[in-house]
């Protein structure tokens, strides 16, 4: 089988391609949760841009899996994109501060958003969230698959979630991008830091 070009988000398995418009079982949202970026979630003297850091905490904290975090979110935006908002790759139809595609940007935006697929560019007020929205939704999916679950989530978002539990050459082909996050993730990540458990108490 030929598979097609890898795509930031699209974690549609072979299986289930012709049901791609079908809108995917997201996690309610945590209640409780405090917003507001105190230090408690991102490292305060890491490179992360300030007009971000609360929809950057927003996204890591929209469910209780303990490797979607602020600082997952944010070491991703910075493999993507560098924090780029404006980024626009048309040869991969990528877009934005978190390199989405189109055509799955728009099963993560809030419902009223969902009628259309989305035209860029698009803002990160809108790319921000849907990250948080996504990790949450494919989270279950790779559950039990060798290496560190919160890489594994990166590597989903970036090749998706079935590339990935295959752990073959498409997975293997991204350890660039790994390596990227990873690194993003021990600077921006507190010495200490809560659990979604305690958020808002």
């Amino acid at each position: 089988m030929t598979l097609g070009a890898f795509v930031s988000g699209d974690s549609v398995s072979p299986r289930g391609a012709q049901s791609a418009d079908r809108m995917p079982d997201l996690p309610a949202p945590m209640v409780e949760v405090r917003l507001r970026d105190d230090g408690r979630w991102l490292r305060t003297d890491a490179d992360i841009p300030r007009q971000y850091r609360h929809l950057i905490v927003e996204a890591g904290t929209m469910c209780d899996v303990p490797q979607v975090t602020p600082a997952l979110v944010a070491a991703m935006l910075e493999a993507e994109s560098g924090f780029d908002p404006l980024l626009s790759d048309p040869a991969k139809d990528e877009y934005g501060i978190a390199r989405w595609t189109p055509r799955v940007l728009r099963y993560y935006l809030p419902p009223a958003k969902q009628q259309a697929i989305p035209t860029p560019p698009f803002s990160a007020e809108d790319s921000i969230p849907a990250v948080g929205r996504m990790l949450c939704a494919i989270a279950p999916e790779l559950e039990g698959v060798p290496g560190d679950p919160a890489l594994n989530l990166a590597a989903g978002y970036r090749i998706s979630t079935w590339r990935v539990q295959r752990q073959g050459a498409e997975l293997r082909s991204i350890q660039p991008y790994l390596d990227r996050v990873r690194a993003n993730l021990e600077r921006y990540q507190p010495a200490s830091h809560p659990s979604h458990g305690l958020a808002g108490r």
